[in-house]
């Protein structure tokens, strides 16, 4: 039964991602470039954020659901709370990284499934100045678990949906800049070192599908 509500699930989600994609295509111009570089298998994305659409153009970009792991302080709108668990978002407290949590990690990682991380940590208000600091989040959970890293670069978010704007303007375009998979060793106790390092060549990446 769970197996057939899994499929009736993923069915629809393939439809409503299919109907956003071409909605954003006839509003924005939306445009992927360098699909082929997607990986197989678990591995982590991670993009830039400059606007509230952001998790919907990067879900746009893939045929199967996406979990993206999000602040908590975002599940507390009554709104939006159904909204993110539906897009798939898990709910982190980076203060206190509960057990419950890193279960449902470990068990979508094992399933092979896509998980989304906004590196940055919140919305860059002014992505013109570049990256926000890169938080560890991301790159200790691939070398924990030894996935790979997407990269991918969005532009055009920050003018269509600015923040504290309710609704997105019409008019404009954006552009998904998919790079090269960064392959990491899996290592269960990852340095310091290690992890600067690899928030380096995340910073980087990002940095430069911008350009």
């Amino acid at each position: 039964m769970k197996r057939i509500k899994k499929g009736i699930s993923h069915f629809f989600y393939k439809i409503i991602i299919h109907v956003v994609r071409f909605l954003l295509k006839i509003l924005w111009g939306y445009k992927v470039e360098g699909k082929e570089k997607i990986p197989k298998g678990s591995f982590i994305v991670v993009a830039n954020h400059v606007s509230i659409l952001d998790p919907i153009v990067i879900g746009a970009v893939f045929d199967k659901r996406l979990f993206y792991l999000a602040k908590k302080e975002l599940f507390k709108s009554k709104i939006f709370n159904p909204f993110l668990r539906w897009l798939g978002a898990i709910d982190v407290d980076r203060q206190d990284f509960k057990f419950e949590t890193w279960k449902k990690i470990k068990k979508l990682i094992k399933e092979n499934e896509i998980l989304v991380i906004f590196p940055e940590g919140t919305r860059n208000e002014n992505p013109e100045k570049g990256l926000l600091e890169i938080k560890d989040g991301a790159s200790t959970l691939a070398l924990t678990h030894g996935l790979p890293i997407l990269p991918i670069g969005i532009k055009g978010t920050e003018k269509i949906w600015r923040r504290r704007k309710i609704f997105p303007q019409l008019g404009g375009n954006i552009t998904i800049k998919i790079g090269e998979p960064i392959f990491v060793i899996k290592n269960n106790k990852p340095t310091k070192e290690e992890i600067k390092n690899l928030n380096d060549k995340i910073k980087e990446s990002i940095m430069e599908l911008l350009k």
